[in-house]
């Protein structure tokens, strides 16, 4: 593993968590408020999550690094620095042992294009030091790990409320070519061909070159099962966009079953609305982007 690098020279508010990224890194996303709350994690999701909220001066910090090949390689220097700074881990995971897709949406996150949870390859880990505590958040997309750091201390002075971001463009979807390439690599990929119209579920089509790619690949790995999950853009409210985002993955996963014959059981759906988007949603192109349905791997066994 190459040195950890220098810390970055930003101000910390006073009780945060100073952390020096392993690798090469950089800082996109700073944000102090004097009196929140966060909540945190403490064992993984089973229906519901356990948890405890935390208030006090609370500070989020987000990085993108480079050179990384695991999400453990990024985190696992993070720990040990927090140990050394006499913090004590409460609860720590990885993806499916977290309780997958239901945990990263049940704990805060913030939303891409600053922070991105591949749904297939993240990381959490929560830890202690009398009332402060300190969660931190790992995933990668291709070559780029994302890092968000959260710390909650109801002691520290942090000055009032602020915000910097600077984030990079969000990972561009696969093309068909690239779809098993990136779905075998890193579990989860956009059917960027797939196309909804603003409120529609439907698909004008019977047959789509990603679907053809992937059915091949489930047909060639029959103890594979998927995850279809369908999103949304932002317009209209967050109950009926959920509802709209679940039908656009029953609409490719109906495909699969109906024309393409692929077992219904290996095949779940679900719909998380407007609250994981690839990238902005105040441009027609951002809106596009992310009505999308993305497949995730939930199993090879």
């Amino acid at each position: 593993m190459k040195a950890l690098a220098a810390l970055l020279l930003l101000p910390l508010p006073a009780g945060a968590a100073e952390l020096a990224m392993p690798f090469s890194a950089r800082e996109t996303f700073t944000e102090a408020r004097p009196l929140s709350s966060h909540r945190i994690a403490t064992a993984r999701f089973a229906g519901t999550l356990p948890s405890v909220t935390a208030e006090g001066a609370v500070t989020r910090r987000i990085w993108q690094v480079t050179g990384a090949e695991t999400t453990l390689q990024i985190l696992a220097p993070l720990r040990e620095q927090l140990v050394e700074q006499g913090y004590e881990p409460i609860f720590e995971c990885a993806t499916r042992a977290c309780g997958g897709f239901d945990f990263r949406f049940e704990i805060d996150v913030t939303p891409a294009p600053q922070m991105f949870v591949d749904l297939a390859d993240f990381r959490y880990l929560a830890a202690q030091r009398g009332a402060a505590w300190v969660t931190v958040l790992v995933s990668r997309s291709g070559d780029l790990g994302f890092v968000q750091t959260t710390t909650v201390d109801p002691n520290a002075e942090v000055a009032p409320a602020q915000s910097t971001s600077s984030p990079a463009p969000p990972p561009a979807p696969p093309t068909v070519p690239q779809l098993i390439g990136t779905l075998v690599e890193t579990g989860r990929a956009v059917l960027a061909d797939l196309e909804f119209e603003t409120g529609s579920t439907a698909l004008a089509r019977d047959s789509y070159p990603s679907l053809d790619a992937l059915a091949a690949f489930l047909e060639a790995n029959p103890e594979t099962t998927i995850a279809l999950v369908g999103h949304t853009d932002a317009e209209g409210g967050a109950e009926g966009n959920m509802a709209i985002s679940r039908r656009r993955a029953d609409s490719a996963r109906a495909l699969l079953t109906d024309t393409y014959g692929i077992a219904p059981g290996r095949i779940d759906t679900h719909g998380v609305g407007f609250f994981s988007p690839l990238t902005r949603n105040d441009t027609e192109a951002g809106r596009e982007a992310n009505r999308r349905v993305e497949v995730v791997i939930t199993s090879t066994e």
